[in-house]
């Protein structure tokens, strides 16, 4: 991110602030009798993994909702039907945030230790300015590109992503 120093705090600022909307926003999703429960568990993941997997490959033209502070505003989404827009809608973009706030709700409350923090790597690494949850030492884990990826597997390259994916990188950070 070739944003400055002030630009990269306040966009980890709005990040962190904007978790727990989308945590409600997707517990508000996830209501229904046949549901994946949120119970905030690593064990929880697969479930919900395999909810939001199926639920990304539908576009959702028609819900718009409010970009989050992650997405470039300058970049159009898929139903503003400008050519070189998208993959996503508006709509998909909101689910992928409520999908990172559940991964991060779900770490934090096996590692109450782990915080928020700004990705500082190597000058040349496309990941710098991001804002990652760090669980221990080593590397930060990148929630964010984390799920995103699996929103541009599943979605945009057609493949089939592995439902426990996601469920063992997220042991793996945690055993750090």
């Amino acid at each position: 991110m070739n944003a400055s120093r002030e630009k990269r705090e306040e966009l980890h600022e709005a990040y962190v602030r904007e978790l727990e909307p989308a945590q409600a926003r997707l517990r508000k999703r996830l209501s229904g009798p046949g549901d994946p429960q949120l119970d905030g568990s690593v064990e929880s993941l697969d479930a919900v993994n395999a909810w939001f997997l199926t639920r990304i490959l539908e576009p959702r033209e028609a819900e718009t909702a409010d970009l989050p502070s992650w997405w470039d505003p300058a970049s159009p989404t898929a139903e503003s039907d400008v050519p070189g827009s998208g993959p996503f809608t508006s709509g998909q973009l909101a689910l992928i945030e409520e999908m990172q706030a559940y991964v991060g709700e779900v770490m934090t409350n096996a590692r109450p230790d782990a915080t928020w923090v700004i990705y500082k790597g190597h000058k040349l690494d496309f990941r710098n300015g991001q804002t990652m949850l760090q669980t221990g030492k080593g590397m930060p884990f990148a929630v964010q590109g984390i799920v995103y990826g699996e929103a541009l597997g599943a979605f945009l390259y057609r493949r089939e992503v592995p439902v426990k994916q996601l469920s063992e990188l997220v042991r793996t950070a945690l055993a750090r």
